[in-house]
């Protein structure tokens, strides 16, 4: 019951604050309002995330933080309420359904992560849907409406670049934390920039209205706690690939929502843009099951050494002849006191018991000095996909991480990567 309560939220709730922005930006200028939301949401899940973990941030986290939440806050979210000046709430969230298809093209010129051909297809039925959506008269009626996609375009492009860099930073390992981090540093950002441009100086406190002041409520509280804590309990009890289906439902919502609530125009070719691009995302979000998770289109080894470019290796077995499997890829944080028994202890303990699991076929231990921590990279290699769920359960895409790995590590990833490759 509980998943469906949760799956209801970040549908419902997500989808709703596209009507809910529009309403708050015409009472309160747009980058005020989304800055202020993000201060008050940001302080308040900081303090939970302070008492439930008892931990503080690193000077390094608090940098990653700024940036994260310069990238996905301030210029992300900052730029699609800016737009929402030009462009109906409706319009907007379904433009930002591009933004699987667009990460699928950054990973291919950022990470050399070369589509297959179900995903080609998804970004393909993308393009054609966004064509038919911006190639209306009424969508593009003047000066300002161009502004308008151009604002969204660029924000959904630094939603997309975060969501692939993100995984590579050293961030609180603590979701509340983390996202109260972020939060604050894209409010701050935000506030600073309306104060300097002359926005806030247009904000009549005393003019605003109810219907804007609990906008701006619903924003904070259910956009941004209620959501987020739901989105992070779904990370948990769910599966990635279903929580990503809010990526097609909320543009539904949010049409739905303008339509009724707000009198927004839905012609017949935004409903043809939208099936198109909408299936665009549940074709890139949907994975074709194969029998025995065959692997298919193997990287070259080559692609993982340009990730561990600069580190130190440990240890490096591999299956002699040519051979395509696929690699587990982990990455943990070490402070520098902590990175030499804990590689000592990832040699002695773990490293002779993946030799002797069925279907490992070797490994590779390495670390990466950063500052006053070390990445620690342990990538395992297997036979094939129902290898690595026989090892790792269903849910194969957490990390397996034993409690005396805990007392080494100061952060660590708790989904690990997958990938096809060949040697």
């Amino acid at each position: 019951m509980l998943v469906l309560a949760a799956f209801a939220i970040i549908y419902i709730v997500w989808g709703s604050t596209y009507l809910a922005n529009w309403y708050a930006i015409h009472e309160i200028p747009p980058f005020l309002m989304s800055g202020s939301r993000f201060l008050v949401a940001g302080a308040l899940l900081l303090l939970a995330g302070l008492i439930i973990e008892k931990q503080l941030p690193t000077r390094i986290q608090l940098k990653n933080a700024a940036w994260v939440g310069f990238l996905l806050l301030a210029a992300g979210t900052g730029l699609l309420v800016w737009s929402e000046q030009f462009i109906s709430s409706g319009m907007v969230a379904l433009m930002t359904a591009l933004q699987p298809l667009l990460v699928v093209l950054l990973m291919w010129m950022m990470k050399g992560k070369r589509p297959g051909l179900q995903t080609i297809l998804g970004t393909a039925l993308g393009m054609v849907g966004m064509v038919f959506l911006v190639g209306q008269d009424q969508f593009v009626s003047d000066t300002a409406s161009l502004f308008g996609i151009a604002a969204i375009f660029l924000a959904i492009l630094s939603w997309g670049y975060a969501s692939i860099k993100v995984a590579e930073m050293d961030l609180p390992r603590s979701r509340l934390l983390s996202a109260g981090l972020q939060m604050l540093f894209g409010g701050f950002m935000l506030v600073v920039f309306s104060v300097l441009t002359g926005e806030a100086g247009s904000f009549d406190l005393a003019a605003l209205s109810a219907r804007g002041f609990w906008s701006w409520i619903y924003l904070i509280v259910f956009g941004s706690i209620l959501a987020f804590s739901a989105f992070n309990y779904l990370l948990v009890k769910s599966t990635p690939e279903k929580v990503a289906t809010a990526n097609y439902v909320n543009p539904v919502v949010a049409l739905l929502l303008g339509w009724g609530l707000n009198d927004e125009l839905i012609t017949n070719q935004s409903l043809i843009a939208a099936a198109f691009m909408l299936t665009g995302v549940v074709f890139i979000n949907t994975r074709i099951r194969r029998r025995k998770y065959a692997i298919e289109s193997p990287h070259p080894l080559a692609s993982l050494a340009n990730e561990l470019e600069g580190a130190t290796t440990e240890v490096h077995i591999l299956p002699e002849g040519e051979k395509e499997m696929v690699a587990r890829i982990w990455e943990g944080i070490t402070h520098k006191s902590q990175t030499q028994p804990y590689l000592e202890y990832l040699r002695e303990s773990l490293v002779p018991q993946f030799r002797g699991v069925q279907g490992n076929l070797g490994l590779t231990l390495a670390h990466k000095a950063e500052g006053d921590h070390n990445r620690i990279f342990f990538v395992s290699y297997w036979k094939d996909y129902e290898a690595v769920k026989q090892y790792a359960g269903n849910d194969y895409q957490r990390a397996i991480i034993y409690p005396k790995e805990k007392e080494y590590l100061s952060d660590y990833q708790q989904e690990v990567r997958h990938r096809c490759i060949k040697v």
